[in-house]
């Protein structure tokens, strides 16, 4: 049989980055609708990804050329996604149209481009695209799916993938610790006050009077947020906004150039400043970041030069950690607990910046507490307005909010099930009912013909061409009348005499339906955001605020029909 001729475009992958590249339509028509994928993890000077991400594509490009039961449906690519990690945007998209029918054949350079883990890329090739039907192909590790004995081979190159991984982890971490016992700063954010030049700190002659300024006064007594007030008045950038500016960057619109009291004391604890150099103060456990105690930090000592003495930053230490010790012993052994009356937690905002507001409580018994803008707290120039409201009112507002949205669920649910049972309603169901019968043989009979096209293809009855074509009308029949059928069913649901709202959300409601105070597990299932405005009114939005409106429609549209 002579090769057809073909003549594919593609998108140029360097315009492109993480995106998926479309392919047009090839002239050429074939069985397998495939996708080519290609994943790099790490750009360097000697390897630019976009380059390397390109000559994968390419030779996937040829390899489909090449064989005449294949098309190109779509270009999938990742840069900078390990191959550990299978939340990748391209490889998302890949799935996602997976699912959808939109291809059946995945192609990719080797197995280790779809990933290192060998436990999830064996259950990607050994059970998600057999049980979808999908063809997979690694060409230089000359597996395809479609070969009989390939599964044998898999888990063991699986399993190199991922011992790769883990001895590479072992060497970049075996290459840090040398860099920290020479001295040199290998990796993590350059401290405020230094520049980093060749692995080395060096001190920033631009902005490291600050920093000593930072020092002298909290010796002398100064608050945390008397020195954030003395910094800001004399318009000295705070350290995000410089490390921009170092680096030759603008400062976006809208972007808070001052500093707070967290960042003062960030420069307050920071070894950095006595010429150490402190690593592995994080670790990585179980795919999460976490902690690491003190004790088994690594600090090396005498990495670059000070800022400010020993004798002055232990003293600045012990001074930190006594007003630690005078807070607990005018709160309590563990501090006062916010948590314990801070019913709302993050889920209460400014309605004008957007920032979560701060809980605050004043007299020796905590009796008043109150909400404000963090906005307004944290900075010298005001950025935002008090927006003062008592937690007493917050919480009356939420409670009363739930209370109605749960008493109204319940009635309307009532009422659509009391109105499905007259007679008019009734025969509403039995029609939905039998269209949706219709439906089904319909979809039964399309999906039977479609089926038949394959096999006229594979007895040569039909080309290649006639096959697509056919069978991309009758998908997009069934498509439709599945559609069809889930309107259907969900019309008839809706005139059942056994009504019923989503699941989930009448068990919240059953649960909570007899409380007789706001809780915090109240708020949890309840609440979406409050909103605080600056005249102190409150507006609550609930999770369940748009099903409320489908079942209060629903609800009037009976009631309306009724009545007529």
């Amino acid at each position: 049989m002579a090769r057809k001729s073909k003549k594919i475009d593609f998108v140029n992958v360097n315009d492109l980055g993480q995106q998926t590249m479309t392919v047009s339509a090839p002239v050429k028509s074939a069985c397998y609708k495939v996708g080519l994928y290609a994943r790099l993890s790490e750009e360097t000077e000697a390897n630019r990804e976009r380059a390397t991400i390109e000559t994968q594509m390419e030779l996937l490009r040829k390899f489909v050329a090449e064989n005449d039961d294949m098309v190109v449906f779509k270009e999938y690519a990742d840069i900078s996604y390990s191959g550990t990690n299978f939340e990748r945007p391209g490889f998302e998209e890949m799935i996602k149209d997976m699912r959808s029918g939109l291809l059946n054949c995945i192609v990719v350079k080797d197995l280790s481009r779809l990933g290192r883990n060998y436990v999830e890329t064996g259950n990607y090739i050994e059970r998600v695209f057999p049980f979808f039907d999908v063809r997979f192909i690694a060409v230089t590790d000359g597996y395809d799916s479609n070969k009989s004995g390939e599964e044998l081979l898999m888990p063991l190159k699986n399993m190199v993938n991922e011992m790769y991984v883990k001895d590479l982890s072992k060497k970049m971490k075996s290459a840090h610790r040398a860099y920290w016992k020479n001295g040199e700063y290998s990796s993590g954010k350059v401290p405020y006050g230094y520049v980093n030049i060749d692995r080395h700190l060096y001190p920033d002659d631009k902005v490291k009077e600050n920093v000593l300024e930072i020092y002298r006064l909290f010796l002398e007594g100064n608050s945390l947020k008397e020195i954030t007030r003395q910094l800001n008045s004399k318009k000295i950038l705070n350290p995000k906004s410089y490390k921009l500016i170092q680096f030759g960057h603008d400062i976006p619109e809208g972007m808070n150039t001052e500093w707070n009291s967290v960042t003062v004391r960030a420069i307050l604890t920071n070894h950095a400043y006595v010429g150490e150099s402190v690593h592995n103060k994080m670790s990585r456990v179980n795919g999460k970041t976490v902690r690491v105690p003190k004790e088994n930090w690594i600090i090396v000592e005498d990495t670059h030069a000070p800022l400010v003495s020993r004798e002055d930053f232990d003293t600045i230490q012990e001074m930190l950690e006594e007003n630690v010790k005078h807070f607990h012993s005018t709160h309590g052994k563990n501090g006062f607990d916010h948590a314990r009356f801070n019913l709302i937690g993050k889920k209460i905002v400014c309605a004008d910046c957007g920032k979560i507001m701060a809980f605050r409580t004043e007299g020796t018994r905590h009796v008043n507490k109150s909400y404000r803008c963090k906005t307004y707290l944290n900075t010298v120039k005001k950025g935002c307005t008090n927006h003062l409201v008592s937690a007493e009112a917050v919480n009356a507002a939420v409670f009363s909010e739930i209370q109605e949205h749960m008493h109204v669920c319940i009635d309307k649910e009532e009422t659509v099930k009391r109105l499905n049972a007259k007679t008019e309603n009734l025969k509403k169901y039995d029609l939905y009912g039998k269209e949706a019968d219709k439906i089904r043989k319909e979809l039964q009979k399309t999906t039977e013909v479609k089926a038949g096209i394959f096999e006229d293809y594979r007895d040569k009855l039909i080309d290649e061409e006639q096959y697509v074509q056919i069978s991309e009308k009758y998908a997009a029949k069934i498509k439709e009348l599945s559609a069809r059928l889930d309107e259907m069913l969900k019309a008839q649901a809706e005139y059942s005499r056994e009504y019923h709202i989503n699941e989930d959300w009448k068990a919240v409601v059953q649960k909570y339906l007899t409380k007789r105070k706001l809780t915090k597990e109240m708020v949890d299932a309840f609440v979406d955001r409050v909103e605080v405005h600056e005249d102190a009114n409150i507006v609550v939005h609930l999770i369940y605020d748009d099903v409320l409106e489908s079942l209060k429609s629903l609800s009037a549209e009976r009631e309306g029909g009724s009545n007529g």
